[in-house]
């Protein structure tokens, strides 16, 4: 996959809004492609990623187990963003529903981009508190239901 390819693919991301062309050109070069034929896992429950995976096409499919709720997961998504922070087990199983291309971030790789510029770190971090306090609030409606 080319640079310019990734490039698109950043932009449609929220997490990655305040990254320039040039900030998206160095985290594309640091990226590594993987193709995934229909049936292949991309990562494993309670696997060590190293980063988090930019779904750029095809189709993916998320569970925690046999029997358990699916997620299907279309591009442009990020998979798996707290793996770029914290060195946390995947939650839940990916496999690729159709043939699929998708990037890995690596962890450091990003983390350096963070250090070196500090107005990408207040971005990302504005943008992962907004949608930790939308995950809040959803559960709080939910807890609501189940409270009476």
């Amino acid at each position: 996959m080319d640079d310019e390819t990734a490039m698109a693919a950043f932009r449609e991301l929220e997490l990655f809004a305040h990254f320039n062309d040039e900030h998206l050109r160095l985290l594309a070069f640091v990226c590594q492609e993987q193709r995934l034929m229909a049936g292949d896992v991309l990562s494993e429950a309670g696997a060590s990623v190293g980063g988090a995976h930019v779904l750029v096409s095809g189709q993916l499919e998320a569970g925690s187990g046999e029997g358990g709720p699916r997620y299907r997961i279309t591009p442009p998504a990020l998979i798996g963003e707290i793996g770029l922070m914290l060195d946390k087990p995947r939650a839940t199983t990916i496999v690729a529903t159709r043939t699929s291309s998708v990037l890995l971030v690596p962890r450091e790789a990003f983390m350096k981009l963070l250090r070196t510029h500090p107005e990408l770190a207040q971005g990302v971090a504005d943008t992962l508190r907004g949608e930790l306090t939308r995950y809040l609030e959803s559960i709080a409606t939910l807890g609501g239901r189940f409270s009476s």
